[in-house]
């Protein structure tokens, strides 16, 4: 059974500056060592900030972080410098070749770090990720470059302030689908053999011998959000996948929901299941077990089109997992967008609540929860 949801403000960050004025970037992740998740956000230009999480319905409180320009969506929370607190990563815009990191003060109120990662020479990133995916107990930072359609990784340097961070190294280059550059990104163990691998846009990367090989899973999904995870019981992880920018790139439309089965030859196209389709930019993709039924829901939440907003209000969606691969939609939200919409346990009650903010309408400058009864 769908549990039910009450929707709370977070707090309110206007960023009116620039070109595409919007905020881009919002992730989660325990800032201040406190036990309970925070939420960053940031504009493409102005304020980078994150809030903090009370615990309770007290009012969350505002940190500013620093002043930024060109910032894109995609950036995580994760613990560079070894102190237990997490540090921000998130890369640029189409105007900037500029992957960097925040350094966490542990200080709440004092400003942050910002130290560049790698500056490519092409334009624009969209997701990144940290794991283990050369098998050698070695963690990487792996990211998208759109610009040149490129997906990188560099190992975690013993020293992050060094700048930038020695041993870049292009996995795949020129990978673009029906014209649009790939992205999309998770890391999971696909083929059961320990070795964690790299699913990135309509395609899965696996470092073997001391190569990268390059298998394509799905064809003609543009501008992916992708999940890993045994959806349908069988003990094997499928791939799930939505079209997040679909009627902002060819398919006005809308983009396909769908999730993919592995063949016997784990290395040929997967099995399709469409899921739904015609959404309206799906830029929310998140899996866990909302429902508690011990299988995993899945989360989609669409942006909305800003000429259609009145008329298509977009939706947030949980699809209950029923089972074999069988899914019930279930409508949280209609009216809110949403943009890279994440699952999290935000007071410690063992029950998944729904963050995040729109791109457009009125309150396109509101942070949102969606908190489990």
């Amino acid at each position: 059974m769908i549990p039910s949801f009450r929707k709370m403000l977070i707090g309110t960050i206007e960023n009116p500056d620039g070109a595409a004025p919007m905020n881009t970037l919002l992730t989660v992740g325990d800032v201040n060592g406190d036990g309970l998740p925070d939420i960053v956000v940031s504009g493409r230009n102005g304020a980078l900030v994150w809030f903090e999480n009370p615990g309770d319905d007290r009012p969350w409180k505002r940190h500013h972080v620093d002043y930024v320009h060109n910032q894109e969506c995609g950036g995580i929370l994760a613990d560079l410098t070894g102190n237990g607190i997490p540090d921000l990563i998130n890369g640029g815009d189409s105007s900037s070749d500029e992957l960097s990191w925040w350094e966490n003060p542990g200080i709440p109120g004092a400003l942050w770090d910002r130290r560049i990662i790698v500056k490519t020479g092409k334009r624009q990133f969209h997701d990144v990720a940290i794991g283990d995916v050369t098998g050698d107990g070695v963690r990487s930072l792996v990211f998208w470059n759109q610009g040149g359609g490129t997906l990188y990784r560099v190992p975690l340097p013993a020293d992050p302030r060094v700048s930038p961070w020695p041993g870049v190294e292009g996995i795949a280059e020129g990978m673009f689908e029906n014209g649009q550059p790939e992205e999309g990104l998770a890391l999971a163990d696909l083929d059961g053999d320990g070795q964690t691998e790299i699913v990135a846009g309509t395609h899965w990367y696996k470092f073997s011998q001391g190569a990268w090989q390059r298998h394509r899973y799905a064809a003609g999904y543009i501008a992916t959000l992708v999940a890993a995870g045994d959806i349908d019981g069988d003990g094997l992880l499928e791939i799930v996948v939505t079209e997040g920018d679909a009627c902002i790139y060819g398919k006005p439309q809308g983009g396909k929901f769908s999730w993919f089965r592995r063949r016997s030859d784990i290395r040929d196209l997967w099995e399709e299941h469409v899921v739904e389709d015609y959404l309206l930019d799906p830029h929310s993709l998140q899996l866990g077990d909302v429902c508690g039924h011990g299988r995993l829901d899945i989360l989609v939440g669409e942006i909305g089109v800003r000429e259609r907003y009145s008329e298509a209000p977009p939706r947030l969606m949980l699809f209950e997992n029923m089972g074999n691969g069988r899914f019930t939609r279930h409508i949280i939200d209609e009216g809110t967008g949403t943009h890279h919409a994440r699952l999290v346990d935000l007071f410690g009650r063992g029950k998944l609540d729904i963050v995040s903010r729109p791109l457009h309408g009125a309150d396109k400058w509101n942070v949102y929860a969606w908190v489990q009864e």
